[in-house]
């Protein structure tokens, strides 16, 4: 009886070893299978994340404020970034200086913005689409903001920048983050937009806006 105990113990102890052995087996399979790489700890590049926010600065009557308020990251904008990193063609424009995420525009529409709303487009590529009307005289007409870039490592940010400077009495409530210089254009598309409480500028006062784009990675 003791042999026989002996001997089912040893078959128990080769069992687990087998099965000990298809899951590293499957383990190092799957990590080569998703990174390319035998080794699954080699790789650390698991995520990245893309995210935005908004802030203005307004000076009315020589009176300065600011605030920072939630936006939407749309999701034809994120699939305009992602065909990039991908090496697809884009919508509307490939990346050039002439086509990128550098351009700023401005609505006095209020309507809140939705991550699934179409925003491409010579109609729906303009700041405040589907809904609002962007904004082209007095002072606000779309324009590329000061870029700085990102450095070193995650998490970094990069942001664009600019002022407008009203040339006539003028409501602003909305700002887009846009990928042309001018409205209607048929390569128009919109990376992200955030609304705020209605500001009213009068001739000469002056509202910056500051796009933070930031990047994680690990």
């Amino acid at each position: 009886m003791k042999f026989l105990r002996v001997e089912w113990t040893k078959k128990r102890g080769i069992i687990a070893l087998g099965a000990t052995v298809l899951v590293v087996s499957a383990f190092i399979l799957g990590g080569y299978v998703a990174t390319g790489n035998w080794n699954p700890w080699g790789n650390r590049h698991y995520y990245q994340v893309l995210n935005a926010n908004f802030q203005e600065c307004h000076t009315l009557s020589g009176v300065q404020a600011c605030s920072s308020e939630h936006n939407v990251l749309y999701n034809a904008g994120a699939l305009w970034v992602q065909q990039v990193t991908s090496g697809e063609a884009p919508f509307g424009c490939s990346p050039s200086t002439t086509c990128g995420f550098k351009y700023i525009a401005m609505s006095a529409g209020t309507t809140a913005p939705a991550a699934t709303d179409t925003v491409s487009g010579a109609t729906n590529g303009d700041c405040g689409k589907p809904t609002d009307t962007e904004l082209t005289t007095n002072g606000f007409a779309r324009a590329a903001g000061v870029v700085t870039d990102i450095s070193g490592s995650s998490p970094k940010s990069s942001t664009v920048v600019l002022t407008f400077t009203a040339t006539a009495t003028q409501a602003v409530a909305k700002s887009c983050l846009v990928n042309q210089s001018t409205a209607a254009n048929s390569a128009n598309l919109q990376l992200a937009t955030a609304t705020f409480t209605s500001i009213t500028l009068q001739n000469l006062d002056t509202i910056q806006i500051t796009w933070t784009i930031s990047w994680t990675w690990s």
